[in-house]
């Protein structure tokens, strides 16, 4: 039996309000599975979808259908919370303007030129998949040479968004080590 609309509706909000009530964004992958077992069991939730699903499944729509979207509305105001200009303007202390933005997949991705002419390329996205990131950055050098002004290279920055990660400082540390060995910077947002 199909779930219809408004119900689809109603058990999101729940699940998104519980989600937030929770922290679900800031916990690990233990507190994660402790969670969904939790709205399994909630009436509104899991006694709901059980009414038009296999009990096997509700925990899988649960996870997949409506926890990663919230995990992506927490990505996007995370990436969202600071313009382009204030995060090349705190990484790299100079004012740069957005010269060109990044549309469909390729959204997140920003190119900005300082005062006195130096590029930046900026990518966001989320920690987990950080190499994505980073390969929107150099993927766009690649691709459009009047980039390099005079052989000189931009100069990439990852925005990475926290939410829905557990992340210590020395995963952060990690990271930052990960990609300064190629001169890129990194600065994290969220939560």
């Amino acid at each position: 039996m199909a779930l219809p609309k408004n119900i689809q509706s109603q058990v999101k909000q729940a699940v998104f309000r519980e989600a937030s009530s929770f922290g679900y964004g800031e916990c690990g992958r233990i507190e994660s599975g402790q969670f969904i077992d939790t709205l399994v069991d909630t009436p509104e939730v899991g006694g709901v979808l059980i009414s038009y699903m296999e009990k096997e499944k509700v925990r899988t729509y649960i996870k997949d259908g409506i926890l990663n979207a919230y995990t992506k509305k927490l990505t996007k105001e995370a990436l969202s919370a600071s313009t382009p200009e204030e995060t090349i303007s705190k990484v790299y202390g100079e004012t740069a303007q957005i010269i060109q933005r990044g549309t469909g997949k390729k959204s997140g991705l920003f190119v900005l030129r300082s005062e006195s002419g130096t590029i930046y390329v900026l990518s966001g996205g989320t920690v987990l998949k950080w190499e994505t990131a980073l390969r929107k950055a150099l993927d766009i050098i690649s691709n459009e040479p009047k980039l390099t002004i005079n052989g000189t290279l931009p100069s990439i920055c990852l925005k990475l968004s926290l939410s829905g990660q557990a992340l210590t400082d020395a995963d952060k540390k990690q990271i930052k080590n990960a990609v300064g060995a190629v001169g890129v910077k990194v600065i994290f947002c969220g939560v």
